[in-house]
Parts: structure tokens; sequence; C-alpha cells
């Protein structure tokens, strides 16, 4: 499993899009699910990119291929997630919340979700 790669935007579009399916998913399933205008030879090329970078696995049947991912959203969330808070807020979620707090991005419901989330991680 390698999220420890940064996707870019199309690719990360491109994964979403299979999370978003039940695995294994055709080329076409994926071209569907994606909200740009992208031709078959586009989706075909950022297909074979993530299978080269780790992310994806192909199997071929007949004369169709077969994705399935091999990183799952929730790891890739995570490895994002700690290199966000690592890179911009110096390592601290504190300063992550506290930068979203000051920004007027925290909703009453947003900070009652965070104290009910950290209760029950119990701390």
């Amino acid at each position: 499993m390698q999220a420890a790669k940064r996707l870019p935007d199309a690719e990360l579009e491109i994964m979403q899009a299979i999370w978003s399916l039940e695995a294994p998913v055709t080329a076409a399933a994926v071209q569907q699910r994606v909200s740009k205008e992208w031709k078959a030879t586009s989706v075909l090329t950022f297909l074979s990119r993530l299978c080269e970078k780790g992310f994806l696995s192909c199997e071929k049947a007949g004369r169709q291929n077969y994705y399935t991912p091999q990183v799952s959203r929730e790891r890739y969330l995570q490895c994002e997630s700690a290199r966000f808070v690592r890179r911009l807020c110096g390592g601290s979620v504190k300063n992550l919340v506290a930068s979203l707090s000051d920004a007027g991005a925290l909703t009453e419901q947003d900070i009652a979700d965070l104290r009910a989330f950290l209760d029950a991680q119990g701390r």
C-alpha cells in the first residue's frame, strides 16, 4: 500500500469515483462517475498511472480491465490529514482547529461534534 504519495487532483478524483463504486470497476464505470467531461483515453491514462503508483490493481478478463483499489479511502485520508497538519500547522491539531475557528469555519454543531468525538476517544 502506497498511501504515502499524495495524488494530483485529477487522480484523486478518479480514486474517489472508484471508492464510491463496488470493486472491481471498469474504466467505463469510472468515466460515468467523474464530474469532468474527460475522454475515455484520459480516464485510461489516469487508471494506468494509479496502477503504476500502487493505488490500484488491474485484472484483465476478456477484453475488459477491472480495477480494484489497493489503498482504502480511510487510509489515504489518514495519511493526507497527517501530512496536512504537519506541513501547514506545524504538527499541531490545536493550531488547525484554532485557525478554522478564527476563520469562522466552525459551526456550533462542528464544535459539539468535536467535543463528542474527543470524549468518545477518552481524551
